[in-house]
């Protein structure tokens, strides 16, 4: 925000211009105030543009695109003369910076922050579409962050999808670093080319930096057409959201209203509240309220008429302030009621007061910017995503409720740094000093149901909508609750009367089954991955950085040994291990022409790391394979997996991986597979046994209605989880024949069924319900655990050590029962 200068108009219409906020290619965009008190910001167009017959009719229909878009997350058009000698569009004024500012000020948002971001923007995606129109420049400095969410503005080249171009034809418009594939070629840009610049600012506001970059502007194209998005330093589940964004085929492309759901299934208002976002931004945000405040009172204020030598008074002083605007000005707003959270990386210097008002909050800046149409290319290096996000699987998360224990009582939601579990007491072992890294903070919401941890009624609804009510029994009372950071969404692995499990910003922590209320040790180092500790050559292995595997001691948390592998590697995922030395993970081998140009290539690949020889053997998965959600059956002979064809895959774990038999399933088969004995099973529409050896069919069946759609195994039953009408079924292993079906409410399907000696547990689908008990035997439903707390996209992750202990970890929690 600017002051005006002598050649700045005084009055547009019945707006009185206060203030510069920013320019851009077709104008400058003033800061301005009606004779009847409302602030707007005006876009005013640059002389030599009013001039041309053809913009005028241009920017005409410009005008009627934007004041025919609502929507609660716009900027509304509320007045415009576009006909004017000086022609001027007046939108709402929203006091915030743009996102661009945001995170050049402060780093990185927060991942609830970017998932309230995602929901906000994307429901003014769905207000655009609705007027039959799309956006075509979506980009950071086009969203506004306000106190009560985010604004789409600038429709400055919003097109029809008539194919009418509102800034003329045969040009390239668009920010490059933003477009979609369609803009990139010149091909006409539907709604879907929307989505995928969505997905590119998601990818911004989550790492700090662009998804696609180029040297000159043909490799940036080519990145966007051709390339895969760099979305290295997204946290999950983020990158896997932005992921179906940025399919390359439009009609693939998730639609504004599931993207809206996926980041928040409770609806957007319920988090674009009070405290949405960091405290350092909610501060800029309170910034720009206060300077357009005091700029407005200005404007108010008479002030004394400045007189010239020669005893004149000055043009712009005597300018008579309007009667309506000597009415007091109403009270500010309060600010936003925000929680400190964990700060997000800096890549500018916090400052102790407000941060400064932004120029460019409606436009490029004033000076030397851009203008429209231009971006700039940064560095990166191209990856490519694994696995497809559940819609359904999204959410908000909201106010603790208890502990677990029986009916709980109001607690307030402990922030990290209440509650770190790692503690002075707790030995703390890392491999180099602690890293900056953005951690999650949490989004307050309504109060959060009670628990429901002790006896309760259990309400289903069957397919024809009745209700029964089915009595259970009393859930087991933990023996032990952990609070500390945010836990990744891995289960815990189990090891001589431990549980191992990742938290937030890159620790391993070991908690004691019978009472890991505070970790035994941390070891501080490891990389997000998104994939539990493997048990393997004597000690506990994780990633760290770029190519390195790294063994932590179980019992003291000391570091046994790092291998790094070097450049010409990248390791993404920890998969699993077979022979007790060899770990199996998945990444990508980079082809470099020399040191001075970087990578060239990178191609996807799964690695055999052989810990004891310190060789990394190379298991080729096929180019089809790359883009799923991998998650293999490893043992000393085979390497089981479901193929990105939807074929059941099975490859030898020695012999270069070379192929040994393929299965065809179809487009619904499920990720998951669970090897029993010598016998694959598969999911979709029916359960499938496979020969292990030659991939022969053993036996078949098919769901009556809905599908099968997750698995567990044990002994000689294998389990499935259905979907119409919900439940658990049970089958013989052998035949295929069928022994229980247990009907529960609603599932979280994306997760594996947990089984234990006697019990299976399987996850509520929202889970603020937690999780059910079903007895193996019987098919029985006997319990439900909940903490009452809904947590957004944070599931309730299950695991069983076998021996009567069941560990469930939930966002920043975990919870030791002991189970028969």
């Amino acid at each position: 925000m600017k002051p005006l200068r002598p050649e700045d108009p005084e009055q547009l219409g019945p707006y009185r211009l206060l203030a510069r906020l920013g320019a851009g290619g077709m104008g400058r965009v003033y800061l301005a105030r009606s004779s009847a008190g409302r602030t707007v910001a005006v876009k005013v167009i640059r002389p030599e543009m009013a001039e041309d017959k053809n913009f005028r009719i241009r920017f005409r229909r410009e005008v009627a695109a934007a004041a025919a878009v609502g929507g609660v997350y716009t900027a509304p058009v509320v007045d415009a003369a576009p006909d004017d000698e000086t022609p001027w569009l007046a939108t709402v004024y929203v006091p915030g910076p743009t996102l661009a500012e945001a995170v050049a000020a402060h780093g990185p948002l927060p991942v609830e922050t970017v998932l309230a971001l995602g929901a906000g923007i994307s429901e003014a995606l769905i207000a655009v579409h609705a007027e039959g129109l799309v956006h075509r420049d979506l980009k950071p400095s086009n969203v506004l962050l306000a106190e009560d969410g985010p604004r789409v503005i600038d429709f400055g080249i919003v097109r029809a999808r008539d194919g009418y171009e509102l800034t003329g034809t045969g040009g390239l418009f668009g920010s490059l670093e933003y477009m979609c594939p369609e803009q990139a070629t010149g091909d006409p840009m539907g709604p879907e080319g929307d989505v995928f610049c969505l997905g590119s600012v998601l990818a911004f506001a989550a790492s700090g930096h662009s998804p696609f970059s180029g040297a000159a502007v043909a490799a940036l194209l080519y990145q966007v057409v051709h390339g895969s998005a760099d979305l290295t330093r997204v946290p999950e589940p983020l990158d896997k959201i932005i992921s179906l964004c940025h399919a390359k085929d439009p009609a693939l492309r998730i639609s504004p209203d599931r993207l809206s759901a996926a980041c928040a299934p409770g609806g957007a208002e319920q988090v674009l509240t009070q405290g949405w976002l960091p405290t350092r931004v909610a501060a800029m945000v309170a910034d720009h309220r206060a300077a357009a405040m005091d700029l407005d009172h200005l404007g108010r204020t008479p002030v004394p008429v400045p007189i010239r030598a020669n005893g004149s008074a000055s043009p712009r002083a005597s300018a008579p302030v309007p009667a309506a605007a000597q009415a007091p000005a109403p009270a500010p707003a309060p600010a936003s009621a925000e929680v400190p959270g964990p700060a997000p990386v800096a890549s500018g210097r916090y400052g102790s007061g407000r941060a400064t008002a932004g120029p460019s909050a409606y436009g490029t800046a004033d000076d030397g910017g851009a203008g429209e149409g231009c971006a700039r290319g940064t560095g990166g290096v191209g990856t490519y995503a694994v696995g497809a996000y559940a819609v359904g699987a999204a959410g908000v998360a909201r106010p603790a409720a208890g502990e677990g224990s029986g009916p709980a009582e109001a607690e307030s939601f402990s922030r990290p740094e209440e509650a770190l579990p790692e503690r002075s007491a707790t030995p703390v072992n890392h491999r180099a000093p602690a890293r900056s890294a953005v951690t999650r903070r949490v989004i307050l919401a309504a109060a959060a149901a009670t628990a429901l941890v002790g006896g309760a009624a259990l309400v289903t609804r069957g397919r024809t909508g009745g209700q029964t009510v089915r009595p259970l029994g009393p859930a087991p009372e933990p023996t032990w609750v952990y609070r500390g950071g945010p836990l990744l969404q891995a289960p815990a692995v189990f090891s001589n009367g431990t549980a191992l499990m990742k938290t937030r910003p890159g620790n391993m922590i070991c908690l004691d089954v019978k009472n890991g209320a505070q970790p035994k040790w941390v070891y501080q180092g490891i990389s997000l991955s998104p994939t539990p500790v493997v048990l393997t050559n004597g000690a506990a292995v994780a990633l760290g950085t770029g190519a390195t595997l790294i063994g932590v001691d179980v019992a003291s948390g000391a570091e046994r040994f790092t291998l790094d592998f070097g450049q010409d590697y990248q390791f993404d995922q920890l998969l699993g291990s077979y022979d007790g030395s060899i770990a199996v993970v998945l990444g990508a081998s980079l082809e470099r022409q020399s040191a001075e140009q970087g990578v060239a290539t990178s191609t996807a690949a799964v690695f055999g790391v052989n810990l004891t020889a310190r060789q990394a053997l190379v298991i080729p998965i096929d180019p089809e394979d790359v883009g799923v959600a991998l998650k293999p059956v490893i043992s000393s002979q085979y390497f089981v997996y479901a193929d990105g064809l939807r074929n059941v895959s099975v490859r030898d774990s020695r012999d270069g991986g070379s192929l040994r038999w393929r299965h065809q399933v179809g487009y619904d088969l499920r990720p998951g597979l669970v090897v029993l004995g010598q016998t694959v099973f598969a999911i979709g529409s029916e359960l499938l046994a496979l020969n292990l050896g030659d991939g022969k069919a053993r036996w078949s069946t098919k769901a009556e209605r809905g599908m099968y759609a997750s698995l567990g195994a044990a002994g000689n039953t294998v389990y499935a989880t259905g979907t119409d009408p919900y439940g658990v079924h049970a089958f013989n292993a052998a035949d295929g024949s069928r022994r229980w079906f247990c009907e529960t409410p609603r599932l979280n399907v994306e997760n594996p069924i947990a089984v234990g000696a006697r019990t299976l547990y399987v996850p509520a689908f929202e889970n603020k319900n937690g999780f059910y008990a079903i007895d193996a035997a019987s098919g029985r439903l006997l319990w439900n655990f909940t903490d009452g707390r809904e947590t957004g996209v944070n599931d309730w992750q299950l695991s069983c050590d076998g021996a009567g202990h069941l560990v469930a970890q939930h966002f920043d929690r975990a919870y030791g029962l002991t189970v028969t």
